[in-house]
């Protein structure tokens, strides 16, 4: 059942949502979305939003529209727009902060899949072990972050956080992707590099990190999916506000 949406920008909400059933394959490739109104309706949203979503998901390669016909699924991955978003960053010797938002756009999709099919693996505890470890040497730099004035100590918690989702990143196993993603990571990172972040968010994201292992350990999906997004949605909304 998809859920109503409340408030601010409903069309990236419904394209996201939209976006993640397809490349979850609940809309295979070949097949027709629902109509325009009806998605309208299960979204409690306007035809305007929905169609923005559409345009959303037709510049990633994901459906194809045709007016007077309903939408047809075009793909099941991100591999196209990847490819495509790879090139225009290469050609640019400063990526812009548009290609950057676009990255970051992928780099959610890319985990929160991977965050996903990881807490659905069999043979996962490699890896929950693996982020269980970053998770323990950032809870354990906290005290030497709480005066805010141990750069080396903030470099390197910054440089674990990295980490931590480049492990969830390559459990993807999706190699054209992670390859290209590895590629591009520098670029985005160096942007990331320079959102401010206090003491408290700080602790806070490691709390959410500890949660977030615990319940790929335990195989607790919709919360690690939701905990993975909700963590990437506030860098995406910080990094939105951050002048380049």
């Amino acid at each position: 059942m998809i859920m109503p949406i409340a408030s601010e920008t409903k069309s990236t909400m419904i394209a996201n949502q939209l976006e993640e059933m397809i490349l979850s394959k609940k809309y295979k490739a070949g097949e027709n979305l629902p109509s325009q109104h009806t998605l309208a309706q299960q979204f409690s949203a306007s035809s305007r939003s929905v169609r923005e979503a559409f345009k959303n998901l037709e510049a990633k390669g994901l459906i194809e529209v045709t007016q007077g016909k309903k939408a047809i699924v075009k793909s099941n991955n991100l591999d196209q727009f990847v490819e495509s978003l790879s090139m225009s960053m290469i050609s640019k010797q400063a990526p812009d902060k548009k290609l950057l938002t676009d990255l970051m756009q992928v780099r959610t999709t890319i985990e929160v899949s991977a965050t996903r099919e990881l807490s659905r693996d069999p043979s996962r505890m490699l890896i929950v072990r693996s982020l269980d470890r970053s998770c323990t040497k950032m809870e354990q730099m906290l005290p030497s972050l709480e005066s805010g004035k141990d750069i080396e100590a903030i470099n390197r918690f910054k440089q674990i956080d990295f980490e931590f989702h480049a492990a969830l990143i390559k459990s993807n196993d999706n190699v054209i992707l992670s390859s290209i993603y590895e590629n591009l990571a520098p670029q985005l990172y160096a942007a990331l590099d320079r959102l401010p972040e206090s003491f408290n968010e700080q602790r806070k994201k490691v709390n959410e990190y500890r949660y977030l292992v615990e319940a790929l350990e335990n195989g607790q999906t919709d919360l690690a999916v939701a905990l993975t997004l909700v963590n990437l949605t506030n860098i995406k909304d910080k990094f939105e506000q951050l002048k380049l």
